[in-house]
Parts: C-alpha cells; structure tokens; sequence
C-alpha cells in the first residue's frame, strides 16, 4: 500500500473509532510571536500604505505562486536571490547581503506540519468585489523608522504535501539542513492543505518607491542551519481546508470552496434525511438482510431509496465492508424507538483532518423520536452526532463512511 494510503487509513481509524489621509498604524498583537506586540506610535499615509501593500502582495505572489520548493533549495544555501524576486529587494539589500545565507530574504522551504512534510505552494486568489483575482495576501502596517516601514504579513497558500516518511525516503538531509531530492514522488502520496505563513517585512522608500529591505519569518530562529530545521514550523499554521469565510453580501469569499462546500453538503444532507424512511419495521427487516450479505442490504435499500438521491446520484456505495463503512449500530433508531418524525438543525461543519484526499465532516442534528412504552407513544428530541467521510466519484461525491459518535436526549 501506498504511503499516503496508510496515511488515510491510520486517520480513518483513528477519527471513526482607502481615501488619501492619514492611516494610524495596525493594533497588531501577534499571539505567536512575531513583530513586537505594542502598537506603533508613527503614522503612515493612506497613500504609501496603499503602495507598499502592493509591492508586498506582488512579492509573495512571485514568491508562493504554484512553486516548488526544490526550485528554491539552491537559493536557500548559496543565499543568492532568485531572478523571480529580485525586482523587487532594495538594492541595499542585494548589494550587501545577495550570496549570503544569512541575507533577510526568506524563501519558501520544507516544513512539517501535522506528519506531512510540505514540499511546495500556491497562493490563494479570491474573487475582489470588483470581481478581479486577487492574491489572499494580508499585510498591516506595524511601524516606521525614518523611511524604512515595517509590516506584519500573513500569506494563505494551498500547500502540497506528502507523509513525513515519505519525505525522508525521498530526500537526502544535508549538513546544512538543505536537502537533496533522491526519487520521484508518485501522485499518490502527495495531498493539498491549506496553510497560513506569516512574515515580518521592512520596506524601504526611495524616490522610485517602494521596495523590500527584508522579508523573514515571524518567530525566526537564529541561524540558516536551525531556520531551515523541517519541524521548524512556528511561523505556519494548518488552517482548515475549505474557506468558508463569507462578504456582507452573504456570498462566499472564496467561491470554489464555497461551491465544493455546498455540494458536498447537499450531498450529506439528502442522506441523512432518509433516516425518516427507517422506522422500527424497517430496522428489523434490515437486521435480518444485514446478516444476509451486500446484495440483499444493497436490493432492500435501493427499495427504501436511500443510496441514491431524486436524480440516481449515488449517495452512498455498498459493497463487502459495507458493516465496516456504515456500521448497523450507527443508524440513528434505538431499540426504545418506534420511528422518526423530524430531522432538523441540521449542520455539516469540516472536519479539522479535512484535505484535498481526506474530505471528513462533523454531521450534528436534531430528531424528533417516536417512542413507545407499549402503551402510549411519546415523543423525544435526540441529538445525534456523527462523523462522515465523503468520497470523490466522477462528477461528484458520495458517502463512504459514517459512523455515530454520540445520542443524547435534549428534550426539555
């Protein structure tokens, strides 16, 4: 098995068991560390912050845009500064530091990050409100010292990563802390994640305009060697996948995550809206085809309508490990319960091991429950808590796992 695969699996195991004007400087607190955490007492114009935002998003963008860092591990020894972002250093900086290691020009680099090591990136681009592409690149203003201006810069990237292992067979460590790529890597063991990386960044203004003195990461540790370490990480955080963030207007910030949410979501959400179908007959009759083998489970459900939607759209596939993948004793009924009436407040929430590959959500709803004393019904309100996992079929996705987590009564 591939390693990537053992990846999944391990996971699956572990989860389911601007005018012009005057600008006051950013209040910026970085919890992380970074750069200083008092606000700056000097002032900028709303006209050169403007500007120096723009030379650092079109920096990063040079730098991060759908870049490998094998492309960078020269540049990263030698210290030389690569031709891609050499327009945009102070000269100051290139005159004296170009060909040092330790010049203040920080290059994208290995990092590992939750046992995937990454090994390459691409900026975000988001849709602006005047429907323009534009780099998910986020710098404030921290302060400023005669004519050099000094940002704090966050930098959102999709990372492309592999397991740490997988890394470590196909790189050869140097004494430097640089690497050597040894093999290729198979499409297979390489997921997506998606990853803040956050900078400090002097910039310095000439009668040209702006241009960068440096550009380092926040929480830097002293030295090439020991900034180069893979589990170096504490200038990047994993963030969650899928960019679900939305404008004022109620659309989503970054419209192809929204639209893969949404399918997905629907997807989940006509699932388990069956549940409705499965009253305590029809939970017996199962019982009895669950022990039988896929081909009867498979027939009674097809009847039932619950592996597919209105369209034919599978919503689930049944096959020999069928007990695995959808466990008898995760369907919501209990033996207390006659059927059930209502599914409501229903919310599909990523999962935070969501990637390209892995693609988990937290499933939570309400259900309003018959049951029965052998005397008189009664209805309940149950919280059911569940954890899904979707897979891609070849126009859209289905459910591959699901398991429950959790019921409780919430009735009042």
């Amino acid at each position: 098995m591939k390693k990537l695969g053992i990846v999944l699996l391990i996971a699956s195991v572990l989860i389911f068991g601007t005018s012009c004007g005057v600008m006051q400087p950013a209040s910026v607190t970085v919890n992380e560390g970074g750069v200083g955490e008092k606000p700056a007492t000097a002032t900028i114009s709303a006209d050169d912050d403007l500007k120096a935002k723009k030379v650092i998003s079109e920096y990063f963008t040079a730098l991060y845009a759908d870049t490998s860092v094998d492309s960078y591990n020269e540049y990263s020894r030698t210290g030389i500064i690569p031709d891609n972002i050499r327009g945009y250093i102070a000269d100051k900086t290139i005159k004296e530091g170009d060909g040092n290691p330790e010049v203040g020009i920080h290059l994208p680099r290995y990092v590992s990050v939750n046992g995937m090591t990454i090994i390459g990136y691409n900026v975000e681009i988001l849709k602006s409100g005047n429907g323009e592409d534009t780099p998910n690149i986020v710098s404030e203003f921290v302060s400023k010292n005669g004519d050099n201006y000094l940002y704090f810069t966050k930098v959102y990237c999709k990372a492309k990563a592999i397991p740490d292992d997988v890394f470590s067979s196909s790189y050869r460590k140097n004494e430097d802390n640089t690497y050597t790529k040894m093999r290729d890597i198979g499409p297979e063991n390489i997921d997506l994640m998606r990853v803040e990386i956050r900078y400090d960044v002097e910039l310095t203004k000439s009668d040209v305009g702006f241009s960068i003195l440096r550009a380092t990461e926040s929480n830097i540790k002293p030295g090439m060697k020991n900034r180069l370490f893979v589990f170096n990480n504490d200038n990047i955080t994993r963030l969650s996948y899928l960019d679900l963030t939305k404008n004022d207007d109620g659309s989503y910030r970054n419209p192809s995550d929204g639209e893969i949410y949404e399918t997905e979501k629907a997807v989940v959400t006509k699932f388990f809206s069956r549940f409705t179908e499965l009253d305590r007959e029809r939970m017996n009759l199962l019982s009895y085809r669950w022990k039988q083998g896929t081909k009867q489970v498979s027939e009674f459900l097809n009847v039932l309508g619950v592996t597919t939607d209105e369209e034919g759209v599978k919503l689930i596939e049944l096959n020999d490990n069928y007990g695995e993948n959808y466990p008898l004793n995760s369907f919501p009924l209990r033996n207390n319960m006659e059927r059930i009436v209502e599914i409501k407040n229903f919310t599909v929430t990523p999962h935070p091991a969501y990637s390209d590959k892995i693609k988990l959500y937290y499933v939570n709803f309400d259900a309003t429950v018959q049951r029965t004393n052998g005397i008189t019904d009664e209805y309940f309100t149950y919280r059911y808590d569940y954890i899904v996992s979707l897979a891609k079929a070849e126009n859209s996705v289905y459910i591959e796992k699901f398991r429950l987590n959790e019921y409780y009564n919430v009735s009042n």
